[in-house]
């Protein structure tokens, strides 16, 4: 009787598996460390779901984010507030109508930077930048 050894070869797919695996390992501080960041005290995200669909000065306060944001903005630490909004022209229209109610709540437009970039179709990032 013949005894066969049989050699596995991992094939091509287990290959790439193994590589995505590795690459996600190896990220994972980055994306740990970059949620840190993203939950400063100078950053909000509002939700797509929560911006409310007939704006007036008094459901807009009532956003938290809207309220943090002009809490911890300065005008004299010349404070800028990046609007991050979502791509296309529904996204550039909801970034803009951001900027035009905080304008309206006393933030200077000079002071205001809205720029698409989001991360996310269903949300807007505002956050207090130091300087130019």
């Amino acid at each position: 009787m013949v005894k066969q050894t049989v050699q596995l070869n991992p094939s091509h797919t287990q290959k790439n598996a193994l590589w995505l695996g590795l690459i996600l390992f190896l990220c994972l501080p980055i994306v740990a460390i970059d949620c840190v960041s993203a939950s400063s005290e100078n950053q909000e995200v509002i939700l797509f779901d929560e911006w409310p669909k007939i704006q007036t000065s008094t459901n807009i306060l009532e956003l938290p984010q809207i309220r943090e944001i002009l809490g911890n903005f300065d005008e004299s630490k010349e404070h800028i507030i990046e609007i991050r909004f979502p791509g296309g022209a529904e996204g550039r229209l909801w970034g803009e109508s951001i900027a035009e109610w905080l304008t309206a709540f006393g933030v200077p437009g000079n002071h205001l930077d809205v720029l698409p970039g989001s991360g996310a179709a269903d949300r807007v990032v505002l956050e207090i930048l130091e300087s130019r």
